[in-house]
């Protein structure tokens, strides 16, 4: 392994050891199905928290809860109930920036279906990542994922095209993003070791994309891993593999403690003494003076 490289994987664990503590959940979505222990309970909490993880943590945080309080102790048994008993419920949604309410509606009266259609000893949406193939495919498994959404949304529609709120909410298959709310998903079922569930036994950590939020994208060019102002999917499998590097089992191992640098940190992507000088990072970042030179390129 290269001298940088260690000496990067060093302050990571420093970072690690810092944030490695059930005080920091809240400041990322992945709060909201800590709260529960059945895994379909955890799996669909971690679905809907996902697809709606964008925006500011606060504002995710003000949107989610109230949604998760009404589900009660089992979400998984609460949509299993007749459309009936969940009307009352759908009548609390509010929307959520690109979603209106009807989009909201439509959303959880599919993952109703969904769920009704389970059978419970299995995970609820890992066979479709997986396909006919029985395993993860770095071409074709996420779209797979995004198509079966679009096809079940359509059929509550009544065959309508989806509202741009619903697109938004699975993205679009053939896009050129890193599709970072499905990776961070996929993150949190597949890897085993905190904070994550480990709930997904037939994808390996090391296939799967990195999930590259914004602060991701920040800190990969500020630690000169990767440099480009736009990125795709195949950007995100390339820093899964950089991270490879650094621990081939479990390349995703420090993504959630990483992001703590923009979100907690408020990491700027720039040198600001009062933000830099105490951060774990500042030995291997290149916006802080005598930073190293970077590493992969691309």
């Amino acid at each position: 392994m290269p001298a940088d490289v260690l000496l990067l994987k060093k302050k990571l664990e420093n970072l690690k050891n810092k944030y490695q503590s059930i005080t920091y959940l809240d400041t990322d979505p992945i709060c909201f199905p800590k709260q529960f222990k059945d895994p379909l309970d955890i799996e669909m909490i971690s679905l809907i928290a996902c697809f709606f993880a964008y925006g500011s943590v606060k504002n995710i945080q003000n949107f989610l809860s109230p949604i998760v309080t009404a589900m009660g102790p089992s979400p998984y048994l609460f949509l299993k109930q007749k459309q009936s008993t969940l009307e009352p419920f759908l009548k609390t949604l509010k929307g959520y920036r690109f979603q209106t309410k009807n989009d909201l509606v439509i959303f959880f009266l599919t993952l109703q279906r969904i769920i009704q259609n389970h059978k419970p000893k299995d995970p609820i949406f890992e066979s479709i990542f997986l396909g006919r193939e029985k395993n993860f495919q770095k071409e074709t498994s996420i779209q797979n994922f995004q198509s079966y959404w679009k096809e079940e949304l359509t059929t509550t529609l009544g065959n309508k095209p989806l509202t741009y709120g619903l697109q938004f909410l699975i993205g679009k298959w053939d896009s050129k993003s890193p599709k970072k709310r499905i990776s961070l998903f996929l993150r949190w079922m597949v890897r085993n070791h905190y904070p994550d569930f480990g709930i997904y036994k037939q994808i390996l950590p090391s296939e799967i994309p990195y999930p590259m939020d914004v602060h991701i994208q920040k800190l990969s060019k500020v630690l000169g891993i990767r440099n480009k102002k736009q990125v795709n999917l195949n950007d995100a499998f390339l820093l899964t593999e950089y991270f490879c590097l650094l621990n081939p089992a479990d390349p995703l191992l420090y993504d959630f403690y990483l992001t703590r640098v923009g979100i907690i940190e408020k990491c700027r992507g720039s040198y600001v003494e009062e933000i830099c000088k105490s951060c774990e990072l500042k030995e291997v970042c290149l916006v802080v003076p005598r930073g190293i030179e970077p590493r992969l390129q691309g």
